[in-house]
């Protein structure tokens, strides 16, 4: 039985990979705007394969994972998570997306045939068992740089890219905030664990990591005869954007929620019933918040969390030092050894490689006066 199945699987990949794309077959890249769930807020691009002359109406999705494989979770946290080449028919992905009502727009590729067999081929090996897994990379390896690559394969690598139409000096951070605007406390965090290559400067051809830069980027490609990469577009329905429902609220501001963290830690320099209770609390979620930084850029394979310049103000450290027991002379010098980074973290914002968080401001003032101010207790 296991041999018979064998034999059929083998028959059927032969049978899928040797169809012949028709001449009125058309291959369109497929963007999908950003939907209200948090793991949709950059949006989705996927690759649609249409020959009605073979009965093909085929989605190519490179941003699939498994929540079922071994180790999940920790080959997340590690950078080591494996994403998936799926297929599935369009009428599927056309439905799951009008029913987030998440707006379609379908770019027609102006392919000569022997290019469109080529990517199809090029997609229906890639969606073989042995090839369709990949490591992926928020930045340099997901959904639609894949898509990317694939298209430059298959076309010999006679596309031309045209120069995107960014202000001048935008960074991968930059691109990543326009989308994260109605995420706050998200965004703060993300800038948190993201250290200096988020801080390199966008192109073209980097920025295509977000599918709003791929559509735009394939809007104005050109082959080396000058012909234009799209045909023709559609745009599917468009759907009232939700706005955050609590952006609003006093709460949601990290910038304000950081300086009533500058105020009660003053405040427990002046009353210290109050300082022994705040004081602990504060230097463990510091320290706490250090340790995964620290974690991200030596114990991962995350690229983008290596070189984060806010382990100056944010110590891993400080979480041998949090309780009140713990006030001693070695105590007191590592204060004030964090004050003093924090200093210079703070002299040195505006001139650092990597762009720091404008919320974190008042933690890192905070600890500089924790670090040097210390008033005669009762």
């Amino acid at each position: 039985m296991r041999l018979l199945f064998l034999t059929l699987f083998s028959l059927c990949s032969l049978t899928s990979q040797a169809i012949t794309l028709s001449g009125t077959a058309r291959i369109s890249l497929m963007t999908v705007a950003p939907g209200a769930e948090l793991y949709s807020t950059f949006g989705h691009s996927a690759l649609r394969v249409f020959d009605p002359e073979r009965g093909l109406d085929k989605i190519y999705n490179y941003g699939t994972f498994d929540f079922d494989q071994p180790n999940f979770y920790l080959n997340f946290v590690r950078g080591r998570l494996l994403y998936s080449l799926a297929t599935e028919s369009f009428r599927s992905f056309e439905y799951g997306n009008r029913l987030e009502q998440r707006q379609m727009k379908e770019q027609v590729l102006a392919l000569r045939p022997d290019q469109k067999q080529r990517l199809f081929d090029l997609l229906e090996e890639n969606a073989t068992p042995a090839n369709r897994d990949y490591l992926y990379d928020f930045f340099y390896d997901n959904c639609a740089t894949r898509i990317r690559d694939v298209l430059q394969k298959a076309t010999s690598d006679s596309l031309q890219w045209e120069r995107n139409q960014l202000p001048e000096g935008t960074t991968l951070r930059d691109l990543l905030g326009f989308y994260l605007t109605e995420h706050p406390w998200t965004q703060y965090g993300i800038n948190l664990v993201l250290g200096k290559p988020t801080d390199r400067l966008a192109d073209t051809y980097s920025s295509m990591f977000l599918p709003d830069y791929l559509h735009d980027a394939v809007s104005g490609a050109r082959f080396l005869n000058g012909q234009s990469l799209l045909f023709a577009e559609n745009v599917g329905p468009d759907y009232p954007r939700l706005e955050a429902k609590s952006s609003n609220a006093w709460w949601q501001h990290p910038f304000l929620m950081t300086g009533i963290l500058l105020v009660m830690g003053i405040s427990g320099r002046i009353y210290p019933g109050f300082g022994r209770f705040f004081e602990p609390v504060f230097w463990f979620i510091l320290g706490l918040a250090g340790t995964v930084m620290a974690t991200l850029w030596f114990l991962t394979d995350h690229q983008a969390t290596k070189w984060n310049f806010n382990l100056l103000w944010a110590l891993p450290s400080h979480l041998l030092f949090f309780t009140r027991a713990a006030r001693s002379k070695l105590s007191r010098r590592h204060a004030y050894l964090a004050s003093l980074l924090a200093g210079i973290s703070l002299l040195t914002w505006t001139i650092l490689p990597q762009e720091l968080p404008l919320e974190s401001l008042p933690i890192v003032v905070l600890v500089i006066l924790l670090g040097v101010w210390h008033p005669e207790r009762p």
